[in-house]
Formats: structure tokens, sequence, C-alpha cells
């Protein structure tokens, strides 16, 4: 059998595009540890202060409801602001507990990485990897990627690689199909079939989309999710507050207003509890304002869309020119075995 002979490529830009070890685990090291400081506790602690606190403004609605006091009407305007911030509430939990299940999770597009990850670290498959690339970083004309992809004078085995595995990326689905094709390329290479070196091409650039991937999710985590968390935190928990103290303050001008309007309408406490009640409606209609302010809340959208839209023109954009490469690949001697 001849030798198989490589296609012409660019191996300055393959060397470029290939992410490195120390590059993946320090973006892995970091989303981990921001994650699990920030986001989980913000959760429970929030959603339960946010629920006890409209149970209690319901309360206050419905204080009077029973009694034969006449209840002061609140205008529409901030009925439909009160209804409006429930629908908003409800909109951030879905996204942040979609969120948070999908991209909070290392290996939601591919669920058996949970597990599989034990079969790789035994497999040695991310010593392999980091081995071949860290070769793949010096290549410098075809002999020297030849030598590495079938083996050649090479003494240096997956064994004897001294940097640390890091098979957090593999628990991705491109992660996992990479080191798949990474592996089946080194059995392959011993027969010099051109399958290794496309196994090896397609391995190079799902490592890339696993990476991207990954990028993706610890942008929509850091720049969405957690921005969602700070608003419930702090505009929802201020602006449920606010409601709180006008149904309470309604409440209370109501009962005065039962005992003194008719026998002293000019009654100073009376009028002093309509002012408190007005002035409370009114600060509570300009937070709720805030916190309902499209420009705001659409700029949070498109940080998910943007975000998913650059994700995804990075993977087309690869896997165009990985199929490109592949068509390249030279295969001799099929129409005399088919004949």
């Amino acid at each position: 059998m001849s030798g198989f002979k490589f296609p012409s490529f660019d191996f300055k830009s393959l060397q470029e595009s290939l992410p490195t070890v120390d590059q993946v685990k320090e973006q892995f090291t970091k989303t981990g540890d921001q994650l699990s400081k920030t986001l989980q506790p913000l959760t429970t602690k929030t959603s339960q202060l946010i629920s006890e606190q409209l149970k209690q403004v319901q309360q206050l609605a419905n204080n009077s409801i029973d009694s034969n006091i006449d209840v002061s009407e609140l205008p529409q305007d901030y009925l439909s602001l009160e209804t409006n911030c429930d629908l908003l509430l409800k909109l951030y939990t879905d996204l942040i507990s979609t969120t948070e299940e999908t991209y909070g999770k290392l290996s939601y597009d591919y669920p058996p990485g949970n597990y599989a990850i034990q079969k790789i670290k035994d497999a040695n498959v991310s010593g392999l990897i980091n081995s071949k690339y860290q070769q793949l970083k010096n290549v410098s004309s075809p002999q020297e990627l030849e030598k590495i992809l079938l083996g050649g004078d090479n003494k240096e085995t997956a064994e004897g690689v001294s940097i640390q595995p890091t098979p957090d990326l593999h628990k991705t689905l491109y992660g996992q199909l990479s080191s798949i094709c990474l592996k089946h390329s080194e059995e392959f290479k011993e027969s010099e079939s051109p399958l290794s070196f496309a196994l090896l091409s397609i391995s190079s650039t799902y490592i890339e989309l696993a990476n991207a991937r990954v990028t993706q999710d610890k942008k929509i985590m850091d720049e969405l999710n957690l921005s969602l968390h700070k608003i419930l935190d702090e505009q929802f928990i201020k602006v449920n507050e606010l409601r709180k103290s006008v149904y309470s303050t309604r409440f209370e001008f109501d009962n005065l207003r039962a005992k003194y309007e008719k026998e002293d309408p000019e009654n100073e406490e009376l009028i002093a509890k309509e002012d408190e009640f007005v002035n409370s409606t009114e600060i509570a209609v300009l937070e709720m304002k805030k916190l309902l302010k499209p420009s705001k809340n659409l700029d949070l959208l498109k940080i998910l869309v943007l975000t998913q839209k650059e994700f995804f023109e990075v993977g087309a954009k690869k896997l165009d020119e990985l199929y490109g490469n592949l068509d390249k690949i030279p295969i001799s001697g099929e129409d005399e075995e088919d004949d």
C-alpha cells in the first residue's frame, strides 16, 4: 500500500485555532467557582422572600373586604402596573430556571457526560488529547504533521504527558465527539488510512465548538442569569415593599376616614394619613415604572439572542471550513477496487 499523502493545509491557521489546555482549564475553574458562590445561595433566599412578600401584599389588599368600611379605589394605572410587575416576575423566574437547568449545567447537550467522564479518564483520552494538541502547536511542515499523526519517531506517549487532564470539556456533546474521533484517529493511523487525518481534523474542530459552547454558557450565566437574579434581589423586593406600604396606608386611611369623615372631615390625623397614602402610591408607581422599563428588559433578552447568535455563527463557520477540508482529502485506489 502506498503511503497516505496529506493535502495542502494552512498549518499556521490550524495551530492558532487550537485552544490551549491551560485556557480551557482556567475557564472552567473560574466559571464553576463563580456560579457556586453567587447563583445558588441567591436563588433560594430571594425566591422565598419574594413569595412571602406577595402573600403579604395580597393579605393587606384584602384587609377591608369583609368589613363595612368603604375601600378607597386605587388608580387603574397603578393596578395595571402591579399586574405587569407580576407578569415580569413570572418571565424572570422562568428564564432563570431554564438557563440554570441548561447553560448552568455543563452536560446539558450530552447527559451521559455526568457518568461517561470516568470512562474517559480510564481510557486516558484526556491525556492523549493534551499530548496531540501540544504537538500540533509546533507543526511547521507536512513531514512533522505526518509524523505526529502516524506515529513516526515520537517517543512521548499519553502515559508520559505531564499536563493534567481537563475532563470537563468532554461532558459536552462536541467534547465527547472530539475525544471519540481522536481515539479512533489513533487506531487508524497504523494502516495509513485517510480516515486517521479526517478524524483528527473533526476532533480539532469539535474541541473548538465545545469550547465555544462553554463560552456561550458562561456569557449567558454571567450577563443574563446573574442580572436577572440581581434585579429580583434588589428591584423586585423593593417594589413589593412599596406595594405593601400602599395597601397598609390605604387600610389605615380608610379606617380613619370612617371614623372622622362625617363628624370631623378636617381632622389632622386623617389629612396626614391621606397625604401618606397618596405619597406611598406615587412612589410605588415610579419604582414599578423603572422595573418595567421596556429598554432595560429588551437589553436583557438581546443578551440571550446575541450570545446564541455568536455561538451558532462560530459553529457554522468552523463546520463549513471542516467540510471543505474533508473534501480536499485525496482518496486513491477506490475506482480500481470497485471495478
